[in-house]
């Protein structure tokens, strides 16, 4: 067994698919279809089944994916031990972040990380966030920026910044009544403001649409549902377009101009996200990866 073995067979099993995962192995369908044929031959197992063009993970498949999380895990404790070893004058960091982070947050955040180790690559890896908790739990990240709350039976973590929820209204609209709150970052609006408006809407499984229908429900207000999008970074293009308003969070400022869309507060206490890094409780840091989360203290968020 090695890890490409290891990375093969767990790509096929995280996207379901041949060809979904020869895409992101950047290989051919066959050529993977053979070489997991290879795999299940020196086992003796069938690791996956492929019924009616379906995959599916086996009990054998199983037992294989969980072992090979727990190789991949020592290996990468074992570099980054080497690493420390080399004074990071070579090696990698590898972050995990959400698309909308990844965006708005790492680059800085690489910026200043490169300038102390001008040797070391730092490798962004997106995911929702239940894909970070889980990717983290089986060893596949060193930190991850993230939302709280956390298992902190199995990670630890340090508050970065406190995400104010706010409305993004398209700046070809005429401007919303507002006036100015103690603590608020923008001017605040009542969530009255809302009744009847056009919305850009998220999943109904995302945290952002279920603050959303919360605030609607609590306030008995009605929206026109204009669109249904899945990123924050699609939901900002949307409104940057006219298409409608949304409730975003106040990072969002990153990625518009006030040319482009008008951020306003809510008078109303809504939830705050709370933005951390963390990492696994029973996994020594490396300096590289202290020294990058004093980077991420340091940076006016």
């Amino acid at each position: 067994m090695n890890s490409k073995q290891f990375l093969y067979v767990l790509t096929l099993a995280r996207e379901g698919s041949f060809s979904k995962a020869a895409d992101v192995l950047n290989i051919s369908q066959p050529s993977l279809s053979q070489y997991v044929k290879k795999i299940e031959k020196e086992v003796g197992l069938d690791l996956f089944d492929r019924t009616n063009g379906d995959v599916r993970i086996t009990d054998a498949g199983r037992v294989y994916i969980e072992t090979a999380r727990q190789i991949i895990d020592l290996e990468h404790q074992m570099e980054t031990s080497f690493s420390e070893l080399s004074q990071e004058k070579t090696g990698s960091l590898i972050i995990g972040a959400a698309p909308y982070r990844a965006a708005g947050m790492l680059p800085v955040i690489a910026s200043e990380f490169k300038k102390l180790f001008p040797g070391m690559c730092l490798i962004i890896r997106e995911g929702t966030t239940a894909e970070l908790s889980e990717g983290m739990e089986h060893g596949e990240f060193d930190l991850a920026v993230t939302l709280l709350p956390v298992d902190a039976r199995l990670f630890q973590w340090e508050k970065i910044v406190e995400e104010e929820l706010v409305l993004a209204v398209p700046a070809s609209y005429e401007p919303l009544p507002s006036a100015y709150i103690p603590f608020r970052k923008f001017p605040a609006v009542a969530a009255n403001v809302l009744e009847s408006r056009s919305m850009v809407m998220l999943t109904d499984t995302q945290y952002m649409q279920k603050q959303l229908l919360n605030l609607l429900n609590n306030n008995k207000i009605r929206v026109h549902t204009s669109a249904v999008v899945k990123s924050l970074e699609a939901q900002i293009e949307m409104v940057k377009a006219g298409v409608g308003m949304a409730l975003m969070p106040s990072g969002i400022e990153r990625f518009c101009s006030g040319r482009e869309a008008v951020l306003y507060s809510f008078a109303e206490e809504l939830p705050k996200r709370e933005v951390a890094v963390m990492w696994r409780r029973d996994r020594k840091l490396s300096n590289a990866a202290h020294r990058l989360i004093e980077i991420i203290h340091s940076i006016e968020w």
